[in-house]
């Protein structure tokens, strides 16, 4: 382990977690059949999709720990965002090649999920105004996922660092 993670190891285990995440995915999609951006998750990986980055975190943190060390709280909290960047930014270049590439339909099926949603509630009288509602939507779910996937990876890499600086650093 040491001749792997001696030279950049905060990238190395940035793009592990990544992978991992992304592994993840492709396990669900696997399993369940269906689309994982367009259909509820309800299995297992769907919470291991938020343990990963947390374990990578925690063992990135005690790995510079040891080997590189720490003289302050910050040095401890920078690693765990730097991860959780990395992270979201391999989940982001697979996310976009599932939606065009793996699954190609899947902004047209997203657009028809929305259309049923919308009118099953009864509030759009004006097809003028549903149909602006569903551009909306449509608009919005590619820089809502990338958003989203950017801001809970560099969350969860602040909580980890965080919960794991305090335990480092009473050692």
């Amino acid at each position: 382990m040491n001749s792997f993670f001696s030279s950049k190891p905060i990238l190395k285990f940035g793009l592990i977690s990544g992978f991992l995440i992304v592994l993840n995915e492709l396990i669900i999609y696997a399993t369940t059949g269906s689309n994982p951006y367009i259909s509820e998750r309800t299995s297992i990986f769907s919470a291991l999709g938020l343990i990963i980055p947390i374990v990578v975190i925690m063992v990135a943190i005690n790995y510079l720990k040891k080997h590189v060390g720490f003289t302050s709280f910050g040095q401890i909290i920078k690693p765990g965002l730097i991860i959780g960047a990395l992270t979201a930014f391999v989940y982001i270049v697979y996310s976009l090649l599932f939606i065009y590439n793996i699954e190609p339909d899947t902004l047209t099926k997203f657009e028809a999920m929305n259309r049923e949603r919308l009118v099953a509630t009864g509030n759009f009288e004006n097809p003028e105004n549903l149909k602006n509602a569903i551009q909306l939507a449509n608009n919005a779910f590619i820089p809502g996922t990338i958003l989203f996937s950017l801001a809970v990876n560099l969350f969860i890499g602040f909580l980890a660092a965080v919960v794991t600086g305090i335990f480092v650093k009473n050692k």
